[in-house]
């Protein structure tokens, strides 16, 4: 018993301790079990889409929650899914070409708006062989991107420029199809000799960009000051003006259509007199000179009442030949998109555009309608080799067709061989000279009324064609590999452009039998020119012309920041070898290839993005200068510096003035275009099959070499050297809505190469060019834009004044030079001439004047 009162005793202090030890074990397992539980539901899914300002939605945007390691990316339709810790987690939203954006996520749905990267002050902004954010840049810079250049749907990617970026001036003086480009010209000319800006594309200097189609174009940038240009050397002294083309994007491939169809029409011609009102001023004009008026007044009355059409015409040329509107179309297609390891874009695209002329029946078959046809092929790739290796091939061409109604070709400035010179010569044609064709059907035509006045419906239907035929390959390889493992920032980068260019111009021309009526008598004879025969269209003259360049660009570039300061710079080595065209009738000038080399340079200092200074170097050389003389090579510096004054502590946030920042620049840049002029330092020998020597009764011919008049030459030429300033101020207002840009420059050209004018006559030789002009240009600019939202409708608008105004300083004029022929002192490309006081009246008005 006591044994079992013992067990039963102790039985239950036992089962106490272990139930306790149950409790606590327990009550550790449901705190445990409580925390799991609570990890658990802590964990959300944030699920959005992501759109742009316009709300297009975007694919391919990284989502990652901020400083931790989750992220995925947006689908084709900008939706996207993630996992988060918790909510008020903090997310970013990063993509190529948008403001990165911190958004919180408080709710389980989070839809994103990202703004373009190229409204705002982290805008990438393409400069002299390489890349800078635009809230650091110092120099004179302005840039659109392909959405507005796509707001203006023309052919020619030059006209789109127009009005569209402060400083550039662009004039479009043709409206021929295919030739049609505005002439472009970077805060006007500061210089009478060549002053067109160089184009780069793709990093590559390259002709023009006019057939370039234009939804291949990412970005135009236009450089403007010493900061942006000196770093081009003795090319940069114009301006540069450079295009970036598309490139892929990490996403599923995009495929996107662009098509237009367009109506063109000239602006505006001088059209000639009906043939009364001609033929009455032109009777005037013989009595003027006292004599007697070639038309009766019973003639007059003829061409006033069109009571003999073939006798008396009244044909309005221009109005019989010309449509006042005319097609135009263009449509393009192009694949975007890419992997982490590759990424392309691959376009292709047509143009077409009609011309002036209508659509006539020919007996020769010629097509009187002038057209134009365009055919643009671009694949750009990127490939991702490693985490340090970059290559990319970019591969552009096109091949283009432009056909005309055409004549003879001539010098002449009205040459019936271009269209220009066609409508010129119709304009000419007086309403009264002859009927487009006699009653019979023949060819009208009257030589008394002018020379070379050939009717201009046999011009257009039985003269001829010229066909030009364009045939263009660029190709672009880059190489960038990232030297982090010699110090962090480091890269290496090499860019190799090779193009061709070819162009074919094949002419065929024919002749018509044309006859003129006697007014009076009705009687019809052959002409006594050229046109009295008709000869249908004979064998092609074909013309080809062509050529290939070489670019070579390698080097390095550094971009660090350490703490509150970045630095940044770049070293390379530039190559550039132009083999072709040359001219048959001078080839020891023109055959060899033209060859330029050199060093370009640039360091940069930001501190705090509140204070910047850059210094840009261009060293290099042309073999157009004689290196003997120490004329070959050229050092161009430039130096600039920034303050961002809104980003100062003293300097209070405020809803009105949120953004100020003032810049200026100072450089020496040069220009090597001597008007296509080369070697002119060397001096040219001619031979002569014999002179005579000796005594004049026995004379002994000889061969003689002498040096022709214009044959002298310079050893001393150099090219041009501008010393440019720049002063710019950059301020946006009322939480960046209006944004206000104003820059005031000037340079001054020197050592422009000019003829010698003042040069003594007794020197017995023609002077040869001298490099002793000088132009002095000034101007301002100032860009106001608004960008506002007034509901779900965007308004913006953009309100630019360029202006700039230049004055010749020194054209080595010779003393004593009468002031209405001088030069100097007045703008490049004054017309000079007598001044018009009037004219003088012999009437009874002064009849008393003594």
């Amino acid at each position: 018993m006591d044994r079992f009162f013992h067990l039963k005793g102790s039985l239950p202090v036992r089962s106490h301790f272990d139930l306790q030890r149950l409790k606590v074990r327990l009550g550790l397992f449901l705190v445990f079990l409580f925390c799991l539980t609570g990890a658990v539901y802590a964990q959300t899914n944030v699920t959005g889409t992501v759109r742009d300002t316009k709300g297009v939605p975007l694919v391919g945007v990284s989502v990652k929650v901020k400083g931790g390691k989750g992220g995925t990316i947006t689908d084709v339709n900008g939706k996207y899914s993630l996992r988060v810790p918790a909510a008020g987690t903090e997310l970013t939203f990063t993509y190529i070409g948008f403001v990165t954006k911190d958004v919180t996520a408080k709710d389980n749905i989070l839809d994103v708006i990202l703004e373009d990267s190229s409204q705002g002050l982290n805008e990438v902004v393409v400069v002299g062989y390489g890349q800078q954010k635009k809230s650091t840049l110092t120099g004179a810079v302005s840039q659109i991107n392909a959405e507005e250049i796509m707001k203006s749907p023309t052919v020619n990617p030059t006209n789109s420029l127009i009005g569209k970026l402060p400083g550039l001036l662009a004039v479009q003086t043709s409206g021929q199809p295919g030739a049609d480009g505005a002439a472009l010209k970077i805060r006007g000319a500061a210089t009478f000799n060549d002053a067109s800006a160089i184009v780069v594309v793709d990093g590559i200097e390259r002709p023009g960009f006019n057939d370039i189609d234009a939804s291949e174009i990412e970005t135009v940038t236009v450089l403007k000051d010493a900061a942006a240009t000196a770093i081009y050397g003795i090319r940069g002294a114009n301006g540069v003006i450079v295009i970036t083309t598309k490139v892929g994007k990490i996403g599923r491939p995009k495929v996107t259509y662009t098509g237009n169809v367009a109506l063109q029409t000239y602006t505006g011609l001088a059209v000639g007199l009906n043939a009364y009102d001609n033929a009455s001023l032109l009777n005037q004009a013989y009595r003027n000179d006292s004599q007697t008026a070639p038309f009766t007044d019973d003639e007059l009355q003829k061409f006033k009442d069109g009571s003999d059409p073939y006798a008396y015409p009244d044909v309005q040329w221009f109005d019989y030949l010309t449509r006042k509107y005319y097609t135009q179309t263009q449509h393009n297609i192009n694949i975007n998109g890419g992997t982490k390891f590759a990424r392309y874009f691959v376009s292709a695209g047509y143009a077409f555009q009609d011309g002036i002329f209508k659509k006539f029946d020919s007996p020769y078959g010629i097509n009187t309608v002038p057209n134009f046809k365009r055919y643009n092929f671009r694949s750009n790739l990127d490939f991702t080799l490693s985490n340090n290796l970059t290559v990319g091939l970019k591969l552009g061409g096109r091949f283009s067709n432009r056909y005309q109604p055409a004549g003879l070709l001539s010098s002449s400035a009205f040459s019936y061989d271009t269209i220009e010179g066609m409508i010129s010569r119709i304009l000419q044609v007086p309403a009264y000279a002859y009927p487009v064709t006699l009653a019979d059907g023949r060819i009208a035509q009257n030589p008394s009324v002018g020379t070379n006045i050939w009717n201009p419906y046999a011009v257009l239907t039985r003269f001829g064609t010229r066909n030009d035929d364009n045939n263009t390959i660029e190709s672009t390889i880059t190489l960038e590999h990232k030297l982090g493992f010699i110090t962090k920032g480091l890269t290496f980068r090499t860019n190799f452009g090779y193009d061709s260019y070819y162009q074919n111009v094949a002419r065929r021309n024919a002749n018509w039998a044309a006859y003129v009526q006697d007014r009076k008598t009705g009687q019809i004879t052959l002409s006594t020119d050229t046109r009295n025969r008709d000869e249908p269209l004979g064998n092609i003259n074909l013309t080809t012309t062509g050529s290939t360049t070489m670019n070579l660009q390698s080097g390095f570039y550094y971009n660090r920041a350490f703490d509150k300061h970045t630095v940044s710079g770049l070293l390379l080595g530039t190559r550039q070898l132009i083999q072709g065209p040359s001219d048959p009738n001078n080839t020891i000038f023109t055959a060899p290839p033209k060859a330029a080399q050199g060093i370009a340079a640039r360091a940069t200092y930001n501190y705090d993005e509140r204070y910047y200074a850059e210094v840009n170097i261009g060293y290099n050389g042309s073999d157009n200068f004689f290196s003997d003389a120490g004329k070959q090579y050229g050092f161009f510096p430039a130096f600039s510096a920034g303050w961002t004054a809104s980003n100062e502590k003293f300097f209070k946030k405020n809803d009105i003035l949120n953004y100020l920042k003032f810049r200026g620049s100072w450089g020496m840049v040069g220009n090597d275009r001597l008007n296509a002029q080369r070697f002119l330092f060397l001096t040219s020998y001619t031979s002569n099959a014999s002179i005579q020597f000796g005594s004049p009764n026995s004379p002994t011919n000889y061969p003689t070499i002498f040096i022709n008049d214009t044959n002298l030459g310079n050893p001393q030429i150099t090219w041009e050297t501008g010393t440019k300033r720049n002063i710019g101020l950059e301020a946006r207002f009322l939480n960046d809505a209006i944004k206000l840009n104003v820059d005031v420059f000037d340079e001054t050209r020197r050592d422009i190469l000019t003829p010698r004018r003042s040069g003594l006559l007794t020197f017995g030789h023609a002077y040869p060019s001298l490099n002793i002009g000088e132009v002095y240009n000034k101007g301002y600019e100032i860009e106001l834009d608004y960008q506002g939202k007034i509901g779900d409708f965007l308004l913006g608008l953009n309100g630019q004044l360029s202006f700039a105004r230049n004055v010749v300083r020194n054209a080595d004029e010779p003393l004593g030079i009468p002031e209405g022929l001088k030069i100097e002192g007045k703008p490049v490309g004054q017309f000079i001439g007598y001044i018009n006081d009037g004219f003088l009246y012999f009437g009874c008005r002064y009849c008393n004047l003594s």
